[in-house]
């Protein structure tokens, strides 16, 4: 990974650190999936298209991978800074199977528990994002969707 990527991976771990049980390795804003998760999440749902709104999650979402948790935060940006209002989920890592895919500028994944519940996000990777992303999805364990 870059250096610059490695920065800002670390712009993202820091401020949420001190609100999560064990160490952070990875964080990333995103928001309800839109029209672009319609190929993914069909394919996971096993749907003819996108559908509604897949979880209760707010809308951005910011996420934090740890060794063995996933949280889950209400937050509001502040400039490249992040105020956390209050944790709104976590789930065990290995309670957890993650796809993802990238097209036209977005990062999609699709977060499936074993309880059924259903998580469709996305976040951008115009400008460097990918590379952001390919260090959240490898953090999350995921699995890439061609």
């Amino acid at each position: 990974m870059s250096n610059k990527s490695e920065k800002q991976m670390a712009m993202m771990v820091e401020p949420v650190q001190p609100h999560c049980d064990e160490k952070i390795t990875a964080a990333i804003t995103c928001s309800h999936a839109g029209s672009m998760r319609s190929l993914l999440v069909s394919k996971i749902m096993g749907q003819g298209g996108g559908g509604g709104r897949t979880s209760d999650l707010p809308n951005p979402v910011f996420l934090a991978v740890g060794e063995k948790t996933i949280y889950a935060f209400k937050y509001v940006p502040r400039g490249f800074k992040f105020k956390f209002k209050q944790e709104v989920a976590r789930w065990q890592k290995d309670e957890l199977k993650v796809e993802y895919q990238y097209s036209g500028g977005m990062a999609t994944f699709v977060m499936s528990t074993t309880s059924g519940d259903i998580y469709a996000l996305e976040f951008p990777i115009v400008m460097g994002g990918k590379e952001l992303g390919n260090m959240f999805f490898d953090a999350l364990q995921a699995t890439e969707i061609s």
